[in-house]
């Protein structure tokens, strides 16, 4: 996720949508988005997919099970999965009490509860954090010999 600008490009995602949308209490939503972000050279930066969005009349977004593939080279470098969350595009943060889990292709982090900043791109998990390292026993052997 990135910034205020990926709020904004899911809302004008949305609206572009208007053919999906339901009226529920004022807030719009939307089944089964996709929305991409890309870098100032036009490079596939992120991903951003869920079940279900809705945006609330404060501007706060709903997310019920939200996946966020970031891109480096072309390739998908880190994946950030969670039951839900909510982003908060005025203060460009997203946050969760559920489940999250962060896999790259040599670690895994879980944990329970979280906060994106996107201004400062910092990621809090907030209890049980766990980080599994993939092959850190053999990095560890050939450290030890070296």
């Amino acid at each position: 996720m990135n910034k205020p600008g990926l709020a904004l490009a899911l809302v004008l995602w949305m609206a572009l949508a208007a053919g999906s949308w339901a009226a529920e209490d004022e807030a719009q939503t939307v089944a089964g988005f996709r929305v991409p972000e890309y870098d100032e050279n036009n490079q596939l930066k992120s991903q951003l997919f869920g079940d279900f969005a809705k945006v609330l009349p404060d501007g706060v977004i709903e997310i019920t099970q939200l996946k966020i593939d970031f891109y480096s080279g072309g390739e998908v470098e880190m994946t950030v999965t969670a039951p839900r969350c909510t982003y908060r595009q005025k203060e460009a943060r997203a946050e969760s009490d559920a489940d999250v889990r962060i896999t790259r292709e040599d670690m895994v982090v879980t944990g329970r509860g979280f906060a994106w900043n996107g201004r400062d791109e910092t990621f809090e998990i907030f209890k049980e954090a766990k980080v599994v390292l993939k092959g850190g026993r053999k990095q560890m052997a050939a450290g030890a010999t070296e």
